[in-house]
């Protein structure tokens, strides 16, 4: 019998971490503020006090990916000090600029530095081909998860079978991490997230590890993980992350069909399914044509549906750049763009708009308003210095991709790579760093290129 150790630990608690990434429908722990419905923070939490206690943190010091976030890091820290002349007198929300401050710093260091940290000093004893294998049977095991809770939720929402969901549904309550819920006024599926937009960043992040089955597997059924999140993301409702991941199925084509081990086959497949949806929008084509059409209505300000959401939307965007533009050198200071944006709200967004009452204006809701574009964010908060070492970020993680797709590790570069597509695409209508998988793919990169230089010597 195998001896329990701490290192023995280790791994089955990251498993079990991104096993649970997707489940934070639950009502979560109040004190550990934006992580509080993370499920799966509470597993990386454990991971990390474990490495810490074996006292050989390891860090990858010599990678550009790590120096840049770093500098990101410093910078991000050094423009708030730089700005404190104006946090002292910041308050908003009950809420001091530097407790404000504090807070959010605190949060970006966990996502940021703690957590892929956690992943690089728990899988990279592990061969790299063995741990992109158990990390991608463990996405696929937790989707399977995610699929039969959406199809009980669909047959309720979409087809009005609500007698399902006391004998079906309502047993997901006892599943660790969630609570079972629907939403009838919407009619959107959520899975066991807490929410729509949830389900479709979890859907996004992992979509490159269901398409890299079609690149390593030989049996046809290596293409039901990649059709099961093209089904979900478009039964979720969530326009922005289907186009993400139409985006990201059509890169993802491009790439393998320059692979000769899987180019006949996925040539076959293609025609296949040409003809297919040929035949279907031929039967079908104005159905589909009003249905495009709706979806591209849906963006404007005046849609029935989508206008009030819209409006908040653009409306907060708009006053993060009027912010910026104000500030475009050293920005506001991290996590500090709603005490000045607040000022900026445009007039056609507030007006009867009750989010901006009743949320983002409502001074006894001590929640802060999202800054819903990632880029705008880090504009806004740390100025064009921090905006460039951010996309140096992006950059470099793009050209390792680049550099390894024909390698021996073209896998994991090739779902870091489609990955990456959509966080990049996702990062355009959200503002948090709290994207594990994006963490774990720089955890990924640290360890492969950690191996060249032992491999080097």
């Amino acid at each position: 019998m195998k001896k329990l150790t701490i290192k023995n630990i280790i791994l089955p608690t990251l498993l079990f971490g991104i096993f649970f990434i997707p489940f934070n429908s639950w009502s979560g722990i109040s004190f550990l503020g934006e992580y509080y419905r993370d499920s799966c923070f509470l597993f990386f939490s454990f991971a990390s006090i474990l490495i810490l206690f074996k006292r050989k943190i390891q860090m990858p010091l010599q990678n550009l990916v790590f120096q840049f976030l770093i500098l990101f890091l410093l910078w991000s820290f050094l423009t708030t000090v730089l700005n404190s002349h104006n946090i002292f007198d910041y308050y908003f929300k009950q809420t001091s600029g530097l407790s404000r401050f504090v807070n959010q710093f605190g949060s970006l260091i966990i996502a940021a530095f703690i957590v892929p940290l956690t992943f690089y000093n728990g899988f990279k004893r592990i061969n790299v081909n063995k741990t992109f294998r158990l990390i991608r049977r463990i996405v696929f095991a937790s989707l399977i998860v995610v699929l039969i809770y959406s199809i009980i939720e669909i047959l309720i929402v979409k087809l009005n079978m609500v007698y399902l969901k006391k004998p079906l549904l309502n047993l997901f309550d006892y599943f660790p991490f969630t609570e079972a819920k629907i939403d009838m006024r919407n009619q959107r599926i959520s899975s066991v997230s807490f929410e729509s937009p949830a389900l479709a960043t979890y859907l996004i992040s992992v979509f490159g590890w269901m398409l890299s089955y079609i690149l390593t597997e030989k049996k046809k059924l290596k293409y039901l993980p990649a059709t099961i999140v093209l089904f979900l993301g478009f039964m979720s409702g969530s326009r922005a992350a289907f186009f993400a991941i139409i985006i990201q199925f059509i890169i993802a084509i491009f790439v393998l069909l320059k692979n000769k081990n899987v180019a006949n086959n996925l040539y076959r497949t293609l025609i296949g399914l040409s003809t297919i949806f040929v035949l279907i929008v031929g039967y079908f084509n104005k159905p589909i044509f009003d249905y495009i059409k709706k979806e591209i209505n849906s963006f404007k300000l005046d849609d029935s549906t989508h206008a009030l959401s819209n409006k908040s939307r653009f409306g907060i965007q708009q006053a993060m750049f009027n912010v910026f533009l104000e500030n475009p050198i050293l920005g506001t200071g991290y996590g500090l763009q709603a005490f000045e944006s607040r000022k900026k709200y445009p007039s056609w967004a507030k007006k009867n708009n009750w989010e901006f009452r009743l949320k983002y204006l409502n001074q006894n809701d001590k929640r802060f308003p999202p800054g819903y574009n990632m880029y705008l964010r880090i504009l806004t908060e740390t100025g064009l210095i921090g905006f460039l070492v951010f996309s140096l970020i992006i950059l470099q993680i793009f050209l390792w991709c680049y550099n390894n797709l024909k390698s021996e590790n073209s896998s994991i570069a090739f779902i870091v790579l489609i990955s990456m597509i959509g966080f990049s695409l996702n990062w355009l209508k959200m503002d948090s760093f709290r994207i594990y998988f994006f963490w774990l793919c720089v955890a990924l990169i640290w360890i492969i290129e950690h191996k060249k230089k032992l491999q080097n010597g």
